[in-house]
């Protein structure tokens, strides 16, 4: 058995709503918030989170996430923020969950993927209350050498050529510098956009509209750093990757994330690589979980909340 529960809150001018499924236990219990990664998301993360879920469910553990700025039922345009704003809108949502009645204010922690992982970095390292916390996917690099990785190791994947995937980069790599200059749309479309969009590669940094400038440029103009973040974190800490990941450098990011917590002086500290899995740690093929994925995210938690 299973309690849901909608679960509101304000952040500046935005109404903000989410799901609380809750154990069927008598006490109050722990509670996991979940963080999507980039793109329009419901609460759900658009089908991903709920297989998950129910790992955490079986161990005693409530989870809760919220339908991002414009998606669901929250108001907003989730194109509007970027990773200090995503961040920032975590904070009632941590507040909210503390304060309902049937959860364990103590054994609340939060569990991210991909861009969700940038988050559990960024607040694992300024808030020393949370139980836990799980980056999946968090990638150890920053916003702009991420954009780059993932179209090279992308197109390479999908058999693209040299000579394509080196003009995608130099691409990506002026849309960069057009953004932190604060160029304009019209100005980007005039300089960049036009000419690129009748090549093979455009489709790996597809700039549709003025509002997908917007967006992109928030991200491009984002200054987190994330070993940096890691080199602060002392509560239990959890990252996982998946050894096949075109998106992220999973093996460098396992390495850089370890020496980063072992630096924090973090006695908590878990690092796991699942060789054949990809960014969500599913196997490409059939799509299925890594081996041993659930119950490793379930039972490490489950450890650190009794």
């Amino acid at each position: 058995m299973m309690a849901v529960d909608t679960l509101r809150f304000s952040w500046n001018d935005l109404s903000l709503v989410g799901t609380l499924r809750l154990p069927d236990r008598v006490e109050p219990v722990p509670v996991v918030v979940m963080l999507q990664g980039s793109g329009p998301s419901d609460w759900t993360s658009n089908g991903y989170f709920p297989l998950i879920q129910e790992a955490f469910l079986s161990r005693g553990i409530g989870t809760y996430s919220f339908d991002k700025p414009g998606c669901g039922e929250s108001t907003g345009d989730w194109r509007d923020y970027a990773l200090e704003a995503r961040a920032d809108q975590v904070l009632p949502a941590l507040d909210a969950v503390r304060s309902h009645p049937a959860v364990r204010a103590d054994g609340v922690g939060i569990w991210g993927q991909s861009q969700g992982g940038w988050l559990v970095q960024m607040l694992a390292a300024r808030l020393t209350d949370l139980r836990f916390a799980v980056a999946n996917s968090g990638p150890s690099i920053s916003v702009d050498q991420q954009d780059l990785y993932g179209c090279e190791h992308t197109m390479r994947f999908e058999g693209h050529g040299e000579e394509d995937i080196q003009r995608a980069l130099a691409f990506i790599s002026d849309l960069h510098a057009a953004a932190k200059s604060g160029l304009s749309y019209e100005e980007v479309d005039a300089q960049f956009l036009d000419a690129a969009r009748s090549q093979d590669w455009y489709g790996y940094a597809t700039i549709d509209d003025a509002e997908d400038w917007q967006s992109g440029s928030l991200f491009a103009q984002e200054t987190f750093e994330p070993v940096e973040a890691m080199e602060r974190i002392r509560v239990p800490y959890l990252a996982v990757y998946g050894g096949r990941d075109v998106l992220l450098p999973p093996w460098q990011s396992a390495e850089e994330t370890g020496q980063a917590l072992r630096r924090a002086g973090n006695a908590d500290a878990t690092v796991v690589v699942f060789p054949a899995g990809n960014h969500r740690i599913q196997d490409n093929a059939t799509g299925d979980f890594g081996d041993g994925y659930l119950d490793l995210l379930a039972d490490w938690m489950a450890h650190r909340v009794r």
